[in-house]
């Protein structure tokens, strides 16, 4: 989703980590105009959580979650604040491997989360989207090889998958699925 974002501000790969995110050097405690780490401290979970600010207006814009790990930090959680407003817009986990393992984004910024982006080894696998901005997922995508192979959608919005859609290499409807009497099974199928 946004990865090229997400890897801002502190955070490089080190090819002694076998392509794992870890800190890069910063300092902390950086004085007002001046980006950098505002704040850095240990958490109840023992992991180091550093506070960034990116423009040097003195507010937080990431917060980057570490735990040691052999010649560096290896980066576990990083949330970011999009549009500045002081509430975190992206989440993304990491698993011990540095790879990332799901990403949630409120895309209106409303304090929601309309944006789910879950990985396996590092790709993604699966998207959950709240289309309506409701706070309820309704179009599930499902990935193979970097392509989304199926959609599942609640198109009725009742909380149940009522519509199937099946996708080739270059992202035509192949075939689709339609729940016709809400009991969430597909009754109507067509290629």
């Amino acid at each position: 989703m946004l990865v090229a974002l997400s890897l801002l501000a502190c955070a490089t790969t080190n090819a002694a980590s076998n392509g794992a995110v870890v800190a890069a050097p910063t300092s902390v405690g950086s004085p007002q105009g001046t980006a950098g780490v505002l704040s850095s401290r240990v958490t109840a979970d023992g992991l180091t959580q550093e506070e960034v600010d990116l423009d040097g207006d003195g507010k937080v814009e990431i917060v980057n979650y570490y735990r040691a790990s052999g010649e560096g930090r290896l980066l576990l959680k990083k949330d970011l604040d999009l549009n500045r407003d002081g509430r975190m817009d992206v989440r993304s986990s990491f698993d011990e491997a540095g790879l990332r393992v799901v990403e949630e984004m409120d895309g209106d910024f409303d304090g929601r989360v309309d944006l789910v982006d879950h990985y396996i080894s590092g790709k993604r696998s699966m998207t959950e989207k709240d289309t309506d901005f409701n706070g309820t997922f309704d179009l599930f995508s499902y990935y193979e090889n970097g392509k989304v192979r199926r959609k599942e959608r609640d198109s009725n919005f009742d909380g149940k998958v009522d519509f199937w859609e099946y996708l080739d290499d270059s992202g035509a409807v192949i075939k689709t699925g339609k729940d016709s009497d809400g009991d969430g099974v597909m009754d109507e199928r067509s290629q």
